[in-house]
């Protein structure tokens, strides 16, 4: 019997690896990372809102819009993570998606 194949890297792990990486971009450019930055890769405010909020609600990102954002210890692991295993990572993030997905 064969083994299933591995699932492929999820939407939302690319997507938030993007995230983490425009903040550590940033941050090494200028120290830290304004909100139109993520804005600009969100497209609206309701995303930029959502996804900022995700980010800090996890505890991957500290700051506010006035004294911008910045990666934490926690939020610069995970892109170490994302970076090196994202094909892997897929299971854990699935719920950072906002929809079920079907098994695989």
């Amino acid at each position: 019997m064969s083994k299933k194949p591995a699932p492929t890297p999820s939407k939302s792990a690319e997507k938030f690896k993007e995230y983490l990486e425009i903040i550590e971009k940033a941050q090494e450019s200028h120290g830290f990372a304004r909100r139109y930055d993520i804005y600009r890769r969100a497209g609206n405010e309701a995303q930029t809102d959502r996804e900022l909020n995700l980010l800090k609600n996890y505890f991957l990102i500290t700051g506010d819009n006035d004294a911008g954002y910045c990666l934490t210890k926690k939020g610069e692991t995970w892109l170490e993570i994302l970076r090196k295993h994202r094909d892997l990572v897929g299971l854990l993030t699935r719920r950072l998606g906002g929809k079920r997905k079907k098994p695989w």
